[in-house]
């Protein structure tokens, strides 16, 4: 999921802008003096640890959030930002940004090609591989038109969720490198700059290919 921070990095320094980029991993992990911050997926053993780790941060975390900085958190990252976790049975607190809670379970895998609209109709592509199931996302960023059952309750094609300058996704592919337009949004949120990616890019003709593909699979 790096090919999130590259994708974006290579296309702020297109456009003229200085980019750092730095990769916390451990408790010295701070939501402050930065710009933007990425979280990629893991395993529901390494959300749970790194759930964890990030507690004594959590106070700054919602700072941040509610300061308007943007969030990306793709997979099952999503499940930091909630108000609980719960791991087999296991319940702890989450970074408790939002209200929504998560149920993470290494038994029982929800994988698929997933195909999304969201109300501006934008159509997003990616991969969904996930052992969670969240409730109380009222604030869904997409409805899943392939791949319905893989909606974040598992019951419903509302996927993901987003409010103010967070965005939260199940789908990994890496999502910014699969969806130009998403990037775009991004460069917006970062520079205030309109960013439209060049149609004969890869980034672009990849996205048109795929997006068919699951328009095809979905129409058969």
């Amino acid at each position: 999921e790096y090919g999130n921070v590259a994708v974006l990095a290579k296309t702020l320094e297109k456009l003229g802008n200085k980019v750092e980029v730095s990769s916390y991993e451990d408790g010295e992990l701070f939501f402050q003096g930065v710009d933007m911050v990425y979280v990629g997926s893991g395993t529901e053993d390494a959300v749970w640890e790194a759930n964890r780790i990030l507690q004594p941060h959590k106070e700054t975390a919602q700072k941040a959030i509610s300061a308007g900085i943007p969030f990306l958190a793709t997979g099952n990252a999503m499940a930091l930002f909630g108000s609980e976790l719960t791991l087999d049975g296991e319940k702890t607190d989450a970074l408790d940004a939002f209200s929504y809670k998560t149920e993470m379970t290494a038994k029982k895998r929800y994988l698929a090609d997933a195909l999304g609209k969201d109300p501006e109709g934008n159509l997003y592509v990616g991969f969904i591989n996930t052992g969670c199931v969240y409730t109380g996302t009222d604030k869904p960023v997409m409805e899943l038109l392939l791949g319905k059952k893989l909606g974040n309750d598992k019951a419903s094609p509302a996927e993901g969720y987003r409010d103010g300058s967070f965005f939260g996704t199940q789908m990994i592919g890496p999502v910014l490198t699969k969806n130009p337009h998403l990037l775009s949004a991004f460069v917006k949120k970062l520079t205030g700059e309109d960013y439209t990616p060049d149609p004969d890019s890869n980034l672009q003709r990849a996205y048109e290919i795929a997006k068919q593909e699951l328009l095809n699979r979905l129409n058969a």
